[in-house]
């Protein structure tokens, strides 16, 4: 389902990744406001370039897409391994609970081990019951906790 972004792609990655940046917004705006755009033409073309950013579609429409990165950890007291991070990922709000996400995320998990990864990463936040759920039964278990206190 997932295919490299191209350059063509922008608009609709804009507009899905809007969607889900609203709901973070609402949720902490004290660090997130909604900008004109999430993906302006420098920002896309740089994932293009890097191979970071695949769209899933259907009917030829986009319907989600996924930014990732790869981090290795190879230092001492820890573990080697490779890890993908998945940055972003989003299904057209109008299309959840429909299969796309998890077919979505069993072409990252085969995309992870074709790069070579141990590890599949993300972060999500508590609020955001729907994902927690379903990255849950998608196999992911909570890694960390991370905090934050206003100065």
């Amino acid at each position: 389902m997932l295919e490299l972004a191209v350059e063509a792609d922008r608009e609709a990655v804009d507009n899905l990744a809007r969607q889900v940046h609203a709901m973070h917004v609402a949720w902490r705006p004290d660090i997130y406001e909604m900008p004109e755009a999430l993906y302006p033409e420098e920002r896309f073309r740089e994932a293009v370039r890097e191979r970071s950013l695949y769209v899933a579609r259907l009917g030829g429409v986009i319907v989600g897409y996924v930014s990732v990165k790869l981090r290795s950890y190879d230092w001492p007291g820890m573990v080697k391994r490779k890890v993908m991070c998945i940055d972003e990922i989003a299904v057209e709000e109008s299309l959840r609970n429909q299969g796309i996400g998890t077919e979505m995320m069993a072409d990252i998990h085969a995309l992870a081990r074709a790069f070579g990864c141990t590890d599949l990463q993300l972060g999500v936040y508590p609020q955001n019951d729907a994902a927690v759920a379903f990255y849950e039964k998608c196999g992911f278990t909570i890694r960390s906790i991370e905090m934050q206190k206003k100065v």
